[in-house]
């Protein structure tokens, strides 16, 4: 049975299943939550020990953020017309760094925090595959063998199909979906990015969110 991840629920899932698509350059997935860590695991497994990493993270904007980026009018302060997101990265780390911050408190709450996307990339490379919200993966190739990525998918008996059903498409009126915040060890996103600051999390860009 498909496990929507901690910070994300929709009021009927049925017809919600893992699977994987290839189109050109990019590779789109749903992933159980139960297998989003062992993905991940794969992924950096095919990573040489000296390959230079990053780690990406993205979270939303403070609502005082987002009332300055949308220049409201000061007789409409309380609206908010196009949201945004803050986007960080982690530069300068190896697998064996990153495979430690993914099995600490850190992985659990990039995992299961509901409004946060996260991956993580290889500079040699340029592959990159990250966790987006509702449990859905994207890999990008970069030009590169689609065998790095299918490989990972195919070991764990998800399916290629020629296109998938993400929760997206599940979404409705009369099938509410919620992403939200998740909380461990005292801690949520806004309080790990901070603290990530002191290893050399930096905030790249503000954009919007689509």
């Amino acid at each position: 049975m498909f496990q929507l991840i901690k910070g994300a629920s929709i009021s009927d899932i049925t017809g919600l299943k893992e699977e994987y698509q290839i189109t050109e350059n990019q590779l789109r997935a749903n992933v159980s939550a139960e297998k989003i860590l062992i993905v991940f695991d794969s992924f950096l497994s095919k990573m040489r020990e000296d390959e230079p990493l990053f780690l990406f993270i993205e979270t939303p904007c403070s609502e005082d953020d987002e009332i300055m980026l949308n220049d409201l009018c000061s007789g409409n302060d309380n609206a908010i017309e196009k949201y945004h997101k803050d986007v960080y990265y982690l530069d300068g780390f190896y697998r064996e760094h990153m495979l430690t911050l993914l099995h600490s408190g850190a992985g659990e709450l990039l995992i299961n925090d509901g409004l946060t996307n996260f991956g993580i990339g290889s500079f040699d490379s340029n592959i990159e595959l990250g966790k987006y919200k509702y449990n859905v993966f994207i890999g990008y190739l970069h030009g590169q063998d689609a065998g790095v990525l299918t490989d990972i998918f195919d070991e764990l008996g998800i399916p290629r199909v020629s296109e998938i059903v993400t929760a997206w498409e599940l979404i409705s009126e009369d099938n509410p979906g919620e992403c939200r915040k998740y909380e461990c060890y005292n801690k949520d996103i806004f309080v790990l990015v901070n603290q990530m600051k002191d290893l050399g999390l930096y905030k790249a860009e503000t954009r919007e969110d689509n």
